[in-house]
């Protein structure tokens, strides 16, 4: 039995058990008979309506599943200068060698899931540091990475990486391995492309991400940074990009009821938050259109997109099938299907490369994309009907499903 994933508009899913899928699709041609000539001219607009329809049941889940780990994000590709908010790191020096003088003593201070759970007042600093320093384990536990040497921002990110994967810290009063509470990884920056024409050679890995291997709320904490230099603690202005610990969620498992309540409550009263457009859609693949102006979203602009009625909404479905078509290695891999919009727009089985349930990194905080504004993660659709009954026999609450495909979205 295929489960398929419900999307709301704050990156969460819902997964259900389904029995039967259907499309429907009708493509509208206007036909038109001539007279004398018998035959029959038609007008192809380019114009199909199509609707989804799943048949599934609601069962009690069995293991709780959907939980993370909280985690915060640091940037050498963006720098935090208040006038030049999105200016790079390196671009707010005149030297390498000024960058690393303003670099030393460069602190941030955070505290793990297993700290905040002991509640002993244990926390950790990471400190950029000229030099061999030893590292700190106690209540305070300190990391001290050695920069000195560094000529990008590569190499400060390889001198973290190297720092914390060797450090040791206290939680609940035990030395324990940073790396057993942490998961550290490493990519490119959100402005890798400046970065490196600024810095005349290529760098990668400039964004690390630190995650907690506990799951749960509680590593969802702030981040504080600031500058000691000689014992005396600067503020912390023209540094690079760090986020709080962010997306911290427990485990959820639910009953059968729980899933039918909330299905209930989504379609009875929910909000698309104004209006969900996506100009790249209208242009389709005619006109390259840049990310600055991918989409609109009217609920950020009018401040309601965190309020429960707009989180709760449905997006789209994500309905999982196998490919080879699309498949690099020839082994059969998952992906979901999905509709082309806009003119020149093609998914074939063969281009249709998008990774199933794929997540992608904004501002530090791992989030999936809204099928609206982003094609091929999913389709993007509303549910316009939602019919449960309960099967006393099978003690399951069964249901039927309707959704209409949608790219462009006005509501209230």
């Amino acid at each position: 039995m295929p489960k398929i994933q419900l999307l709301r508009r704050d990156s969460s899913v819902i997964e259900m058990d389904a029995t039967t899928i259907a499309f429907g699709f009708q493509r509208t041609v206007s036909v038109m008979p001539l007279p004398v000539i018998a035959v029959r001219a038609g007008i192809d607009m380019n114009q199909t309506s199509a609707s989804i329809r799943i048949d599934g049941i609601l069962t009690d889940d069995e293991e709780a599943d959907g939980g993370s780990g909280a985690s915060m994000t640091l940037d050498l590709s963006m720098g935090v200068n208040v006038a030049s908010p999105s200016v790079t790191y390196r671009n707010m020096f005149i030297s390498w060698s000024w960058l690393l003088t303003n670099s030393y003593g460069a602190q941030f201070t955070f505290q793990s899931a297993g700290q905040v759970d002991a509640n002993l007042g244990e926390n950790i600093t990471v400190r950029l540091v000229s030099g061999s320093v030893s590292n700190t384990v106690a209540t305070k536990s300190i990391i001290n990475v050695n920069i000195a040497s560094t000529t990008t921002t590569t190499g400060i990110s390889n001198a973290i990486n190297t720092a914390l994967g060797s450090a040791n810290v206290k939680v609940n009063t035990s030395t324990t391995a940073f790396s057993s509470i942490f998961s550290v990884t490493r990519s490119a920056g959100q402005q890798q492309t400046l970065s490196t024409a600024i810095q005349g050679t290529s760098v990668t890995n400039e964004k690390i991400q630190i995650v907690n291997t506990v799951i749960g709320k509680s590593g969802n904490v702030s981040v504080s940074k600031s500058r000691d230099r000689i014992g005396a603690s600067v503020a912390w202005t023209t540094q690079f990009m760090i986020s709080n610990f962010t997306n911290g969620v427990a485990s959820s498992k639910m009953t059968k009821g729980d899933k039918m309540q909330d299905l209930m409550n989504i379609i009875m009263n929910s909000s698309p938050g104004g209006a969900l457009i996506n100009p790249q859609v209208l242009a389709g693949g005619l006109i390259d259109l840049p990310d600055s102006i991918s989409s609109i979203d009217t609920s950020k602009f009018l401040k309601i997109s965190e309020t429960k009625v707009v989180k709760k909404y449905i997006v789209g479905v994500r309905i999982p099938y196998e490919s080879l078509a699309s498949s690099p290695s020839g082994q059969k891999i998952l992906r979901q299907f999905v509709l082309p919009a806009g003119p020149g727009t093609d998914f074939s089985a063969a281009s249709n490369n998008s990774e199933y349930d794929p997540v992608e990194m904004v501002n530090g905080v791992p989030t999936r994309p809204n099928p609206f504004f982003k094609q091929g993660v999913a389709i993007p659709a509303v549910m316009t009907g939602f019919e449960p009954s309960y099967e006393a026999g099978d003690s399951v609450w069964s249901y039927s499903l309707t959704l209409i495909p949608v790219e462009q979205l006005v509501g209230i």
